[in-house]
């Protein structure tokens, strides 16, 4: 089944093209605000790539946030509509959990996914790898970075310990001791890794740079996974998940 996945969450742009057998081809585009004319023309390049078209898709998957409001709407709205036109399954990803199945491949470790929202603010949630999996152990919250420190989940972690080593061999960084690591992650880390540092020391671990953004060929795997699971959802009450309103919609619950 071939899947068309989506991620408009973030300042980049994640696409992909997958099928049981893996990845078929994938676009990532940092979209500087222009998201809604870029989007579906690069939609029918990457398939034309592939010899394909818009009618040859068979599946469509989006991360349903939180992240940018305006790409949100955007991304759910062309994959609603994209489902319905075709009569395809569609399949929603919340996007912090697609951000900790970056890491699922890790066989213990703590992984806490950040995606920015304003000044000192950030989305999260804590995740616990298995070697394959991710269990979520909190709910999707918002907060200062200072509440992602003081969180109880973490109080108890020794704050003593060197727990990577930029200089493995590996592609990937190596965790010696994910016992006592958080994994961080996401396009907030950047701001948020100097408070992390300062009150969790070396146990604060920042994943590479280009695991900044959420991978639409993750989301593609993940919605393959429901699909023949039975877990499609249903387009018509797929919505955004944003976990707090958008300044507009507090405007308008004021009646300003």
């Amino acid at each position: 089944m071939r899947c068309l996945a989506l991620d408009t969450t973030t300042d980049v742009c994640s696409l992909a093209l997958a099928d049981e057998s893996g990845l078929i081809a994938g676009y990532d585009f940092a979209n500087k605000l222009d998201l809604s004319r870029r989007l579906m023309p690069n939609i029918v390049a990457m398939l034309k790539d592939c010899g394909l078209q818009t009618s040859d898709v068979q599946a469509v998957a989006v991360s349903l946030g939180p992240g940018s409001f305006t790409g949100l709407r955007l991304g759910v709205t062309t994959a609603k509509t994209l489902a319905q036109a075709l009569n395809i399954p569609i399949v929603g990803i919340v996007t912090l959990d697609l951000l900790a199945h970056q890491f699922d491949y890790l066989p213990d470790a703590l992984v806490c996914p950040l995606i920015k929202v304003r000044k000192g603010e950030v989305y999260y949630a804590f995740y616990r790898t298995a070697g394959g999996t991710v269990e979520r152990l909190t709910e999707y919250a918002a907060g200062m970075i200072e509440d992602i420190s003081a969180s109880p989940i973490i109080s108890g972690i020794s704050v003593s310990r060197c727990l990577i080593s930029p200089d493995s061999p590996n592609t990937e960084y190596e965790i010696r001791n994910t016992e006592h690591a958080i994994l961080f992650s996401g396009d907030g880390l950047a701001a948020s890794l100097p408070t992390l540092s300062d009150a969790l020391g070396e146990c604060a671990v920042p994943a590479p740079a280009w695991l900044s953004y959420p991978k639409a060929s993750i989301l593609a795997r993940l919605a393959l996974e429901r699909i023949s699971s039975g877990q499609a959802d249903d387009f018509m009450t797929l919505t955004p998940f944003y976990i707090r309103k958008s300044a507009p919609e507090h405007r308008a619950d004021k009646g300003v």
